[in-house]
């Protein structure tokens, strides 16, 4: 189309489509990105994009290579990453990065290495990033009179104070000593066989998420069902992985299934380990090789099912990550009951397999209906061995065709021959990958789990049962909600009404963090207490970093422990019934290991899909796996190109050997200035803010200059006033040490650790022209309540005097914005206003009912919100954010739940058989 129009327009030397495909394909072999076939052991036909291939692209991308960290890190204090967790730590040893290089030397794990000191040689274990000093934890030899004894405590050592590496030692005549090593077994390890891999390159170790999951590849409803593969390079840091940018396209098949296409992906990830790639690093400026690991794979529920040969919901034994569950029987018993609210015994990968095993083997007898029922009893069931299964399932039927005389067993014997004869792999290759097991590593991810779970199963059974006047009231109390300091959309409450089963996650996070204050009066207290601990739950899980691990996790299994309870108390049947609240007592586990949740949650790969879908839509559809991954190879390359990424350029001269190029500055130019490029590729560039800013009012019209007598800085607390006649004006917004953007109006804790206030914004002052002054924000102060609020568990905020209370502070110690909501509850507020329909940006005569604050005397801090929880508790003191267990006794509490359980069970189970047996009678009468 934009050729044609060039032509059509008079335009000269437009280039013909056929020349501009030619430039394209040529384009692609500067740091393009490979579209691989493969056939499954099923025989599906699919097509890969190359793994190792996207991920050199980060190496070599001046943009992403600084950020990279490829080391196990220990820190005090807050963590946030997932190489600060234990998680990376678990992975074989041979899988992390096992050399650190010190000027022109490489030091690899596993092998005798010298100190400065001369005194000691140690063989490094790991190495380790310890409060940004690059350390190992090694065992000690010490040099006897029989040879080297090596140790079998490990000591931790400091990268610089190492010399001479393991090939020094034996260059100077250190090979006496390694021949006269007591422990064979440490004999054994040297030279680590890395170094002959590594050839003389430096040798990192990437970690990479893979996300998997059914999409539709078409944007109306018609059914289009895609099997999706993207990945993220953990690496990188977490709050740059939400970006799109950094989501990359794998694989797409509308045949091969999941398994089908991990087996495909952990191919090109295990070829890594024997002949990593090489490429070259845009931050050294030297090449280097890597490797690929996979310490975790996030998705929704029913994906992640999947990948751990898991049955689903359908199973006795409901949850993928442990043996918890049972038949009605089990389930329905105190022991049983209480079980579901604990993580159980663990599944283990092996076990899987011989549960796999066993039910290959009972195909063999030629029967579906006993393998359904094994599977059913112990919840596995892999997709993989599925397709075997039908296979054999057939294969028996031929056999009894062609051999009608043979016995039973003479056929059973012909099929598993058949069986063990046959190519491919019987199981999900996910079981098999080395460092990985997937009964572990599948993450309770919080958007399926949290909002698109708990909160959707919260916002069903408060909505229906409700009546029209309740209803009406909840409408107008949620669209009178002070969203400031909630980070969320504006609030359409009527539509939220109105299309109440259709609510998609940012209408379940909207929810979460504020329906507790306007339910009063509309739901039963023990709604409102699932309302209160779901809400506390959410505001936890999204910590963007743990600053005191012992305590989050205490706390977070209290808050867990809670909401499991509090819906008890609503529905005794709702835990037996939905896996999602089961596997919410696993989250601890999760974060211990991985961090915070937030920092695996799937929202940025659910919003890649539009992508996808455009990529879909705009194809031929006559190979559709090929053409969407050539497409999404193709946007690789121009990230890569316009980033500043550099590309291996064929040699102009054979001796001289290839170069390592990069676009011109101009190229690179458009995504640093253009925020539309930046808009397609996904890109967020960093915030460029200074905290204490304060932004004028820009019109000169508007801007009114005051002496400061004047301005309300003078009815305020101040330790040094400014002169009454110097001169102010009046500011828009400020920021805060946090990067928020504070406007007049909002919530803000000030001032320093020592001594910190809150207040909402009355006005922001800054001096007029060169001034010595710095720019001051004026405070309406608050004092925070030494108790909760009897109702709602958070803290008061309370103005002492009838008159209000200013401070004047400076804008550089504005420290965050908060959310804070009016106690409606406390002052009785009342629908007793009105509000203004607005409708195509204009006021129209309609209006409808608003509610009314009855004073400003007393506010409630939301502890619900989001943004910023992990500040308000820091700042907060403990007895003020530390949560209570709803049940003290959780066993007894359980033991009377199971109780009315079965009660309700025994119920409905004589329902069900009446209604079958006037069903059957009427359709007696009718024949």
């Amino acid at each position: 189309m934009f050729l044609w129009v060039l032509s059509e327009s008079g335009a000269h030397d437009v280039p013909s489509l056929y020349a501009l495909r030619e430039t394209q394909a040529r384009l692609r072999k500067f740091g393009g990105v490979t579209t691989k076939r493969f056939e499954s052991s099923l025989g599906n036909v699919m097509y890969l994009n190359d793994i190792p291939e996207i991920i050199a692209h980060d190496y070599a991308n001046p943009q992403i290579a600084p950020l990279l960290c490829f080391y196990p890190e220990e820190k005090e204090g807050c963590v946030s990453e997932i190489w600060q967790m234990k998680r990376i730590k678990e992975l074989p040893a041979e899988q992390l990065t096992p050399m650190v290089r010190k000027g022109l030397k490489d030091f690899y794990v596993n092998e005798l290495e010298e100190l400065r000191s001369g005194e000691y040689v140690m063989i490094p274990h790991m190495w380790i990033i310890h409060n940004n000093v690059m350390c190992a934890d090694a065992r000690r030899v010490e040099l006897t009179q029989d040879g080297l004894v090596v140790k079998p405590e490990l000591v931790n050592i400091q990268g610089d104070d190492l010399a001479f590496t393991y090939f020094d030692l034996m260059e100077e005549g250190g090979i006496k000593f390694v021949d006269h090593i007591t422990d064979d077994s440490v004999q054994a390890l040297m030279p680590n066989p890395l170094c002959a891999v590594a050839n003389g390159y430096e040798l990192y170790t990437s970690f990479v998420f893979l996300w998997a999951d059914d999409v539709g590849g078409n944007i109306s409803k018609m059914v289009n069902a895609h099997k999706n593969i993207y990945l993220a390079h953990v690496n990188v840091p977490g709050q740059l992985l939400q970006q799109e940018y950094f989501v990359r396209f794998v694989a797409t098949s509308p045949h091969a299934s999941t398994p089908e296409q991990f087996e495909a992906v952990l191919e090109m990830v295990r070829g890594t380990q024997h002949k990593p790639p090489r490429t070259y690093n845009s931050h050294s400026h030297r090449l280097c090789k890597f490797r690929i690991a996979v310490p975790g794979l996030p998705a929704d529920n029913p994906q992640q099912s999947e990948e751990c040969s898991h049955i689903g919901p359908s199973g006795n034994c409901k949850c993928r990550r442990c043996l918890v569950g049972g038949p009605a029987a089990v389930t329905d018993s105190d022991d049983g009951y209480h079980a579901l609210h604990e993580p159980g015994a663990p599944r283990r990968v092996v076990r899987t397999i011989e549960e796999i095993q066993k039910q290959l083997l009972k195909a063999t007898e030629g029967k579906l209906a006993p393998v359904s029922a094994m599977q059913t009893a112990s919840g596995v069931k892999d997709r993989v061995a599925q397709g075997w299964i039908v296979k054999v399932l057939s294969k028996v039927k031929a056999i009894k065709a062609d051999h009608p005389s043979w016995s039973h067993a003479q056929v059973q014997q012909a099929a598993k021959e058949w069986l063990d004869e046959q190519p491919g792999q019987r199981w999900s290759p996910l079981l098999s990958f080395p460092g990985l097991d997937p009964h572990r590593d599948t993450l309770v991810e919080i958007l399926h789990t949290v909002l698109l779970g708990l909160i959707k199963y919260v916002w069903h059974n408060l909505h229906t049962s409700w009546k029209d006047p309740e209803r009406e009231l909840f409408i107008i109390c949620l669209q009178g909600t002070n969203i400031d300091g909630l980070t969320i959309p504006p609030i359409r409450a009527a539509y939220m009404s109105q299309y109440c089963n259709a609510l998609v996650g940012k209408h379940f996070k909207t929810l979460m963090q504020t329906v507790v204050f306007h339910v009063h009066g509309i739901v039963s207290q023990p709604q409102f207490e699932l309302i209160k601990a779901t809400g506390r739950l959410g505001a936890v899980l999204w910590y963007h970093k743990i600053c005191n691990m012992v305590e989050y996790l205490g706390d977070l299994r209290i808050l867990v422990a809670n909401v499991l309870d509090a819906f008890d108390t609503v529905d005794p049947t709702r835990i037996l019934d939905k896996g999602k609240l089961h596997i919410l007592s696993h989250l601890p586990d999760d974060v211990e290991r991985f961090g915070p949740a937030i920092r695996y949650a799937t929202e940025v790969f659910e919003c890649f899909n539009h992508v996808f879908r455009m990529c879909s839509v705009l194809s031929n559809h006559q190979a559709p796996g090929r053409d969407i991954a050539r497409k999404c190879s193709s946007m690789e390359h121009v990230k890569h190109l316009m980033s500043g990424g550099f590309w291996e350029a064929d040699p102009v001269d054979e001796a001289q050997g290839s170069e390592w190029v990069q676009s011109s500055r101009r190229v690179q130019a458009m995504l640093i200035q253009h925020p539309i490029v930046q808009t397609h590729l996904g890109w967020v560039p960093p915030p460029k803010h200074t905290p204490g800013y304060v932004k004028p009012i820009i019109t000169q019209k508007k801007r009114k200059t005051l002496t400061w007598a004047d301005t309300p800085g003078a009815q305020a607390r101040l330790q040094a006033p400014p002169l009454d006649h110097s001169t102010w004006h009046h500011g828009i917004a400020v920021t805060a040490q946090s990067d928020d953007i504070c406007k007049v109006g909002t919530w803000v804790f000030a001032g320093s650790e020592l001594a910190t206030v809150i207040g909402h914004i009355h006005c922001l002052l800054i001096p007029e022209g060169p001034s010595e002054h710095c720019s001051y924000v004026i405070l309406e102060v608050y004092h925070i309540s030494d108790t909760l609020h009897a109702a709602f568990n958070m803290p008061l905020l309370r103005c002492l005097t009838t008159d209000p209370e200013f401070l004047g502070i400076r804008s550089q110690d504005i420290r965050f914005m908060v959310n804070v909501q009016h106690d409606c509850r406390t002052a009785k507020c009342g629908v007793t206003g009105s509000r203004v329909y607005r409708q195509e940006r204009e006021a129209t005569s309609r209006t409808s009912p608003a509610l009314v604050h009855a004073d400003d005397m007393q506010f409630v801090l939301n502890l619900n919100a989001i943004h910023n929880a992990d500040l308000v508790h820091e700042t907060l003191p403990r007895t003020l954010t530390a949560p209570e267990p709803l049940h003290q006794d959780r066993r007894s509490y359980h033991d009377r739940m199971a109780a009315q359980v079965r009660v309700m069970r025994t119920h409905k189970r004589a329902q069900t058989k009446a209604k079958a047996k006037a069903t059957r009678s009427a359709n007696k009468e009718k024949q």
